[in-house]
């Protein structure tokens, strides 16, 4: 038998046509030699061993008219030695006979005559005033080497039935069987028990009523044996009611214990009579011949018979049942392989003990043979397969299947026919070298910035990295494990196909990379990778990786924002201008001061938006210098800044804290200025002429609060939603149809909150005024 690992790849045929080759092979086989067994009977001695435990297991309780008349050691030591004379016999027949039984059995071989004429013939006269009476006939050569009959003499043939005295020994001298019929070509002779029934009218229903002509084994070439049948076994000796054969001639047995009944005269005593060792023999005792005669014509009496098995079924079933075994070893661990067989064969012998009690024999070693033959055979065949399957591993491994795999160690080496011991020194370099380029892809994967996730071909996750716990919300990678991508990846949804199973057979099938936007619920943007894991192998699996693009994308919504700024914003003053000098030109009705004046506007409007988007991008890429400072004193500096243009509105800037009172923080002097300053120019541009602007500096719980309140018309509760977008500005007091692209000075005030770890507030009264305050926490947590 080849084994799948030496099957050349020329043959075409692929590794699972090969190893289910092989598995009939062997299971051909194992069935063939449990067939041959049943068949053949090569278990026979073994089967036998099964077949007495059950018959002494099951043991019955024998039918009460069968009594057994035993020529004992007390009717031997009451009577004298043997032989007796048959007037002797005669006596007790007589007595017999005035109870009608339905049958004598005398079991004495009467083939010679006595040597006074008068006891043969008294002995005749009892038998004939019977006429139930049964003689056995034996056989036997003489020392010509020619059989004979050994039949009683012609006095006794004609007042007796004949009945064989054959009994039926196997090979390892036990009396399992009763023959039927027995006897010569010319002379047929029933079974004494089967003679009984005859002479007492009791024949069994489901027996001929005579012999078959040649259809037997032949014992000799002139005494024939026909109809052999197991004996179903009462028990040991003793199951049969006895009584003393002296008891009965001094006339102590009732008359009604014969009466109606079949009677068996037979000797019992210990060395003069031949005793069977049959199934239900105990301790090397020994079963006299009038017994086994008495417990067959029981079994005869009640229909109780053992029906064997037919060798062909046998040998069927039991390789039905070892094809089974094979069967269920391709699916089972050698553990649950080993314990299948050892329950087949233990349950076989217990099946067919059990049977027994039907009166079912079934032979189980057969069967026994297959199953315990079938665990060592299959498994040699998969350690053979195996090793070659792992020495054609190791070749691969090694880069070049025409060199050896990788080699063992040298400790692990010995002589060059110690195979396994080589090949598992290599399958552990192997496994080490395995085991580091594993830990080596997990510390690469943790390495990358990307979420990456390794899937198998049922796109189950076999890898994954920190970054895609990270990503996917879970606390470890090993928790990933396991589970299904499309389930981890379930919040996002790809764009390029309806679902992440699509997405992936696409990227299967393509054998080229796939990529997708996908978008998740809490606003991440993701840009996904999909390429299957190995171009060569189908199924080998796939790798996502999966790039969080939300950064990228803000900062193209503000490329995009800056274009539009600067494409309207500052693009109008400019067009202005130009309209301005071209009317000029052409002698237009303004003067040359007005027109200086309308420019120096428009040229001032530009700076002023330049300013603004040069401070936002200040405040979003100046690395931030932190320093300790009064943030009372900061307020007084801006405020004093502001007090030229605040006047040229009429109005009063006012700070609210007790003189030479102090409030130490930890910010950005220059930034936090500019904020405070962007603020207040706000509440002084959008007061009315002769208001008051008060600004305060207060201590929260974890805050530092800067509050700057104005006295303007406050903000429409449908703009504070804009309020802090980037190129947008709020007119306070009215609704607001500005298009984007106009106004940066509160995202900059947003942006320096921010950075603190801070944010800023609104507390909105229409028609009264606003407050903007900027919280600032106590422990600077800066960005």
């Amino acid at each position: 038998m080849t084994p799948p690992a030496l099957q050349s790849a020329s043959s075409g045929m692929p590794p699972v046509d090969r190893q289910g080759r092989e598995w009939w092979l062997v299971s051909l086989c194992l069935m063939t030699l449990t067939a041959a067994a049943c068949w053949w009977h090569w278990t026979w001695h073994l089967d036998q061993a099964v077949y007495d435990a059950a018959q002494s297991t099951w043991q019955r309780q024998a039918a009460p008219d069968i009594v057994i008349v035993a020529i004992d050691d007390a009717s031997l030591q009451a009577m004298g030695r043997w032989p007796w004379k048959r007037s002797i016999h005669a006596r007790v027949l007589q007595q017999i006979q005035a109870a009608d039984p339905k049958s004598v059995m005398l079991d004495l071989l009467l083939s010679e005559p006595d040597g006074e004429p008068q006891q043969d013939a008294l002995l005749s006269d009892a038998m004939r005033q019977i006429d139930k009476v049964i003689l056995p006939v034996s056989h036997a050569l003489d020392g010509a080497g020619q059989g004979h009959e050994l039949r009683p003499i012609p006095i006794y043939q004609s007042v007796a039935h004949l009945a064989h005295a054959d009994a039926a020994i196997d090979v390892d001298g036990t009396l399992r069987r009763a023959y039927l019929w027995a006897g010569t070509r010319a002379h047929r002779y029933p079974h004494p028990a089967l003679a009984m029934l005859q002479a007492a009218g009791e024949w069994p229903e489901n027996i001929p009523a005579q012999a078959a002509q040649d259809d037997g084994a032949l014992a000799s070439s002139y005494w024939q044996r026909q109809g052999p049948m197991a004996i179903p076994f009462l028990g040991p000796p003793g199951r049969i009611a006895h009584v003393s054969y002296a008891a009965v001639l001094r006339g102590d047995v009732p008359a009604s214990t014969f009466r109606h009944r079949h009677v068996l005269i037979g000797v019992t005593a210990n060395g003069l009579g031949e005793t069977f060792q049959t199934p239900v023999s105990q301790f090397g005792e020994g079963m006299s011949g009038v017994e086994v005669i008495a417990q067959f014509l029981d079994a005869l009496r009640q229909d109780r018979f053992i029906h064997a098995i037919p060798p062909a079924a046998n040998a069927l079933l039991s390789a039905l049942l070892v094809l089974g075994l094979l069967w269920s070893f391709r699916r089972a661990t050698p553990r649950q392989g080993l314990i299948n067989s050892a329950c087949l064969a233990i349950g076989a012998v217990l099946v067919s003990w059990a049977l027994m009690r039907a009166g079912l024999w079934w032979p189980p070693f057969g069967l026994v043979l297959g199953a315990l033959l079938s665990y060592p055979v299959w498994s040699w065949r998969k350690l053979e397969a195996t090793a070659h399957e792992l020495e054609r591993e190791l070749q691969a491994m090694s880069g070049d299947a025409g060199m050896p795999g990788p080699r063992a160690p040298s400790s692990t080496r010995t002589s060059q026919g110690d195979f396994m011991r080589q090949r598992t020194g290599a399958i552990s370099q192997a496994s080490s070298q395995l085991r580091q380029t594993r830990q080596l892809l997990a510390h690469t994967l943790s390495a990358l910035p990307d979420a990456v996730f390794v899937v198998d071909a049922s796109h189950v996750i076999t890898q994954a990295n920190q970054q895609a716990c990270l990503m996917t919300g879970f606390s470890h990678a090993s928790a990933l494990l396991g589970r299904p991508l499309s389930e981890v990846l379930a919040p996002l949804m790809p764009n390029e196909a309806p679902t992440w199973e699509m997405l992936l057979d696409k990227a299967s099938h393509s054998r080229a990379p796939v990529t997708s936007a996908a978008a998740h619920p809490r606003g991440k943007q993701y840009l996904v990778a999909v390429v299957s894991a190995d171009d060569g192998i189908p199924d080998s699996g796939t790798i996502v990786c999966a790039t969080d693009v939300t950064a990228l994308q803000e900062a193209e919504l503000q490329r995009t924002e800056l274009l539009g700024f600067i494409a309207h914003d500052i693009r109008s003053p400019q067009a202005s201008l130009i309209s301005l000098v071209e009317l000029h030109r052409i002698g237009g009705q303004m003067s040359q001061e007005e027109t200086l004046k309308h420019v120096e506007a428009m040229a001032r409007h530009t700076l002023d938006l330049c300013e603004e988007l040069l401070q936002v991008m200040r405040a979003e890429t100046r690395p931030i210098a932190p320093a300790p400072g009064d943030l009372i004193q900061l307020a007084q500096d801006c405020i004093d800044e502001m007090q030229l243009q605040a006047r040229t509105k009429d109005m009063t800037l006012t700070g609210s804290w007790p003189p030479g009172h102090m409030q130490t923080a930890t910010f950005d002097d220059y930034l936090l200025h500019r904020a405070l300053i962007n603020l207040l120019s706000n509440a002084i541009k959008f007061s009315p002429k002769g208001g008051q602007v008060s600004v305060s500096v207060t201590r929260e719980p974890g805050h530092h609060v800067i509050a700057v309140r104005d006295q303007g018309p406050g903000i429409p509760e449908s703009e504070l939603g804009r309020l802090f977008k980037r190129y947008e500005r709020v007119e306070q007091g009215r609704p607001s149809k500005l298009a984007a692209g106009i106004g940066l000075g509160l995202v900059f005030i947003d942006t320096v909150a921010r950075r603190h770890g801070g944010q800023v507030k609104v507390i909105n009264s229409p028609g009264e005024g606003a407050c903007f305050e900027l919280w600032l926490p106590t422990e600077l947590g800066m960005n």
